[in-house]
Order: structure tokens, then sequence, then C-alpha cells
């Protein structure tokens, strides 16, 4: 399906991915090695193809579109791989993590190496607006992290709380990929600020299916299930389960979270009562809904290969099976 999608902007994503190659190709060849490690994983294309996408949607594809989907590309790697390390991940999408493949420290510094890349990138561009934005991305991918990280520990279970979290740490870096691509076609505010909408509608659905994943055997995903519950994040299915359930029913659940008890017995136990409380499906129905509102916005631009792409990728983040 995602080659479908990608049909009206397949040239420009061939381009983009000449682009990122050469962004992160050094003149220091102590560290080339670790930088041919990021570039040969190759991923979904998800961030670059929306920003494509907005900037078709708009007008057409610039060669500042591609230059700001490198951009947002490599700020997006600097924090996998910064992200990696606080989590202590060793795999990623069933492959080795930058952290594992090397260690620590090596992933910290590379991470800091690839973003100060994007800086000089986008200090490049000369464009006091498109810097705004990367500069608050970055301000709110940090707080996000952070947000997360504080929620987990103070064991946090608010619905509200949940999706500030997931705006800062997933939903932004589309809004501002839309938003951007939007920009460099040259689109009035309106269709910015709907494109951002869209942008940031896409990156929740994005981080929903995500958290669902958890609560599943994943096979080649390479992510355990009940990994978010171990260290401590809890989820929408989760949180709702606690909310709707009986006191006298989820106030073991309670217990197990507060205590921070997650044995795989209490993991296992955690992801029953949620998918026997309905958490899986409300998470679903928040995406379905968000998807609505997505796609009401969408019929405010022409029809185009390109309109009909960024509502397919909805449904194919929706759908998604890893």
């Amino acid at each position: 399906m995602i080659e479908f999608i990608t049909q009206p902007v397949r040239k420009d994503l061939e381009a983009f991915d000449r682009l990122y190659r050469d962004a992160l190709h050094t003149s220091v060849s102590d560290f080339q090695f670790m930088l041919d490690f990021i570039s040969g994983k190759t991923g979904k294309r998800i961030r670059p193809l929306i920003l494509l996408l907005s900037a078709k949607l708009c007008g057409d594809v610039t060669p500042e579109t591609l230059k700001y989907a490198v951009i947002l590309e490599l700020l997006h790697t600097a924090t996998l791989i910064h992200d990696d390390v606080v989590d202590d991940t060793r795999e990623r999408r069933g492959q080795p993590s930058v952290m594992a493949q090397f260690d620590n420290r090596r992933a910290v510094l590379l991470g800091d190496y690839i973003l100060s890349q994007a800086i000089v990138q986008g200090v490049g561009t000369n464009n006091m607006q498109v810097l705004h934005i990367l500069a608050h991305l970055a301000q709110n991918l940090a707080e996000g992290e952070l947000t997360q990280l504080i929620a987990s520990s103070e064991i946090c279970i608010d619905e509200q709380r949940y999706f500030e979290v997931i705006r800062k740490k997933t939903a932004i870096l589309l809004a501002s990929c839309s938003e951007i691509g939007a920009i460099s076609a040259g689109a009035d505010g309106k269709k910015i600020a709907i494109l951002r909408t869209i942008g940031n509608n896409l990156g929740l659905c994005f981080q929903l299916k995500d958290d669902i994943f958890d609560y599943f055997e994943q096979g080649e995903l390479g992510k355990p299930t009940g990994n978010d519950i171990r260290e401590g994040k809890i989820t929408l299915p989760l949180i709702y389960a606690l909310r709707v359930a009986p006191e006298k029913q989820s106030a073991p659940f309670m217990a197990m979270i507060r205590e921070q008890d997650f044995s795989s017995e209490n993991i296992r136990r955690l992801i029953d009562f949620a998918k026997k409380h309905r958490g899986v499906e409300y998470a679903y129905e928040k995406m379905q809904q968000i998807k609505t509102e997505s796609l009401g916005l969408l019929e405010l631009f022409p029809d185009s290969e390109a309109k009909t792409a960024m509502m397919q990728i909805m449904d194919y983040i929706i759908d998604r099976k890893k």
C-alpha cells in the first residue's frame, strides 16, 4: 500500500534519498562507518512523504521542499538515537539500534552530530519562518520525552496528560512536516494552518497505533509485548480501562502500577485487564475520530493524486501491522 501512496511524489522521494545520504556523509573518516549504518536503515519515509505531499497539495515540490525534508529527517534521526539510549532500546523495527550496534557513548555523540547537521542545514535556508518552526519542534520533542519520563516516575494515569505527551513527542514532528511542506510551496496562512492540524492528527494516530502494538505479540517488530508498561509508560488502552472499570476490579492493578511491580506475570495481567475493559477498542475509536476530522479538513483542497495519497496515509497509519 505504501508504494501506491508514494506515487505522486516518487521522483521527489528519490531526490530526497540522495540528499539525505549526502547529509550523512562526512569528511571525517573516523566515524563515517557509523553514519553509513544510519543511512543503510530504510524505513517507510513517512515524514518526508507527508512533507512532500503537503507541498503538492499547495502547489508543487521545490528545491527548498527537499532541503526541509532532509533537515526534518535528520532531526528525527537524532532524537531516535537519543531516545533509544534513554529507553535502553536494543532493537528498532526488527533491526539493531545504534546504541546496540555501537555503545551508549558513541550513540549519544552520533545523535549530537546529526542534530548539528540539521542545525547547519537549517541555518543555510535563511528562512526565519522555517527556523522558528524547527527551533520550537526541537524544544517540544525534548519536553515530550522529559514529560513522559517524569510521568512514568510519578505514575500519572490521565488521558489529557497522555495526549499532551504524544503531541510533543510524536505529533508535533508530523505537524511540522506538513506545515513546512505547505510553506515551501508558497501556501497562504489558512492552508498552512489546516495542513499543520492534519499533520498533528497523523502523528497522534501514529503514536496511538504504536502504543496499541504493545498489547499484542509483535513477532518481527522487535518490540516485546508489554515493553511500555515495563518502562512505566501507561498508555491509552490501560488508562481507559483503569478509568471505566469498577474500583474493586481496578484497585489491584493500580497497586501494581504504583509499586511498579512489573513482573512478566503482572504485565500479562495488566494487558488482559486493558483488553477486557475495551481499552484497545477505545484507542481505535479515538483514531477513527481523528481520521474523520482530518478527512473533513482535506475536503477543503481540490481533488488530486496528492489529496488521495494524503487520505490513504491515514488509513495506512491506522491499519499498519508494524
